[in-house]
This record gives structure tokens, C-alpha cells and sequence, in this order.
């Protein structure tokens, strides 16, 4: 089999795939975006501001987003999974090349799209929201800025952990690589958890994730204070310069998980 890149059997091979996912594709669309819309727009059908409705915002980062986004990548090589397709998938006239990219291509244009319309909505239902309150009530709040950032780069790497996850296993991939990540993410919390208990002075409260600063809050021990006073707070960030180290970091990661996908495909064609 041609080995060689070729711009017009990848033309094909795009056209294939959109063929055999797009309709999937496109109704796992419609119902995440339906999902993000309930939990969203709740903060907009009323003139009195809520916490739970603010809350739901981040409910749909989480589930909807980070989680039922996905959804998307779990099958980006599914064709070479399934037993009754695996054979007839391998055997197509196609480089391996051309058949990694335009799976990649299909699954980036989807889950990018996907992400900047959570963002986009985000803001926009916000700033619609606030202009039906009270000039001198409560707003809502953005999503802040570290947290969003912090989603967008966990967002992008689980994409690519799935992408990897749907060709390395065989069967039950989003389960299988939904525990190897939940797992991983679990030991590196607990581990930077552990660091930051070391290091701070017995902190009230401590709150560290995987590659981000920590925010530690100090209460006062006696029993006179208000319960909601704080007699600290520290939020301790990276320098400028480690924030873009890990910001490159997590994007060569990500590109060695394709990488490793890409590769894990050239063995089955073996």
C-alpha cells in the first residue's frame, strides 16, 4: 500500500469519514448543546439573581464539556475497533497518514467547536442576565479567568487521552481511558495536595489542582470571630515564565498522545 501522502485520497478519505460519523456526529451535537442550554440559560429567565443558577454554569463545564465532550473523541476510531469494520477500515487504499489525519481533522472540528460556543454562550448569557437585575442587586459572575483557562488546556488533554484511548483499546475505550485519566488525575492531585500540606503552615483550607498555583485560607482559631471571616487567604501562582512553560508543556503532550495514536493505528495495519 502507497505509504505517500496524497492530497486527493485524503480528500477521500475525509469525505469517507464524514459519511460514515457526520450524522453521529451531528445528533451528539444537537443533544450536548441541548443540555448546555438547560443548564444555562436559567440565569437569564429571571430579574432576581440566584447562586444555584450561577452554580449551573459550572455544572455544565464540567459534566456537559469536559466530560460529554468526549463523547466526540471516544469514537474517532471506532471504524478500526469495531470487529465487523476493523478489517475493511485497515485494508482501505489509504496512507496511514491520511487516515490518522482525517479522522483527527473531523474530531478537532467538532470539539473545538463545541468548546468555543460554551465560551462564547457563556459570556453572552451572562451580560444578558445582568442587564434584567438591579442596578445596585447582585451580578452574575463570570467563570474566572484562571479556572477558564485551567478547563480549556484540561479540555483539550482529555481530548487527546480519548483520541489515543479509542484506538489503543479494543473494547469499552471512553470506559477503559476514562479510569486510566481519573486515575492519573487522582494520584497528581493527591500528590500536589500532599506538597502543599508540606510546605504551607497548617492551612484552614487548601485548594491545589494538577499544574496550577494553590490557595490557602487561614481561619481565625478562637471562637469570637464571625464564621465567615478569614484571617488570611494566600493564592500562590507560578512565576510568568513557568505559566507559559506549562502552557507549552500541555500542548506537547497533547500532540505526543496523537502522535501515539497515530502509531498505535500503523500496528493494527500490521
Amino acid at each position: 500500500m502507497n505509504q505517500t501522502f496524497n492530497i486527493h485520497r485524503f480528500t477521500l478519505m475525509l469525505r469517507l469519514d464524514w459519511a460514515e460519523k457526520g450524522k453521529n456526529y451531528l445528533l451528539m451535537a444537537c443533544v450536548l448543546v441541548f443540555c448546555l442550554l438547560i443548564l444555562m440559560m436559567p440565569v437569564a429567565m429571571s430579574d432576581e439573581y440566584s447562586n444555584f443558577r450561577e452554580v449551573l454554569h459550572y455544572f455544565a463545564l464540567i459534566m456537559i464539556l469536559l466530560l460529554g465532550g468526549s463523547l466526540y473523541t471516544s469514537t474517532a476510531f471506532s471504524q478500526y475497533s469495531a470487529s465487523d469494520t476493523g478489517i475493511a477500515a485497515l485494508m482501505l487504499p489509504a496512507s496511514g497518514i491520511e487516515k490518522f489525519l482525517s479522522s483527527l481533522l473531523i474530531n478537532l472540528l467538532f470539539v473545538v467547536s463545541f468548546l468555543v460556543f460554551f465560551w462564547q454562550f457563556h459570556y453572552f448569557i451572562i451580560d444578558l442576565a445582568n442587564k434584567s437585575l438591579p442596578p445596585n442587586g447582585d451580578k452574575y459572575r463570570y467563570i474566572p479567568e484562571d479556572f477558564m483557562l485551567y478547563s480549556t488546556y484540561s479540555y483539550l488533554g482529555i481530548q487527546s487521552a480519548v483520541f489515543l484511548g479509542s484506538i489503543y483499546f479494543k473494547k469499552s475505550s471512553y470506559i477503559k481511558t476514562a479510569a486510566v485519566f481519573i486515575g492519573f488525575a487522582c494520584i497528581t492531585t493527591l500528590m500536589n495536595l500532599m506538597l502543599a500540606t508540606s510546605l504551607a503552615s497548617n492551612p484552614s483550607k487548601i485548594a491545589v489542582f494538577p499544574l496550577t498555583g494553590w490557595k490557602l485560607w487561614y481561619y481565625p482559631k478562637d471562637d469570637m470571630s464571625p464564621p465567615e471571616y478569614v484571617a488570611g487567604f494566600y493564592h500562590l501562582t507560578f512565576p510568568p515564565e513557568m505559566f507559559t512553560a506549562l502552557q507549552v508543556f500541555s500542548v506537547f503532550i497533547a500532540l505526543m498522545l496523537w502522535a501515539c495514536a497515530y502509531f498505535q493505528m500503523k500496528e493494527r495495519e500490521i
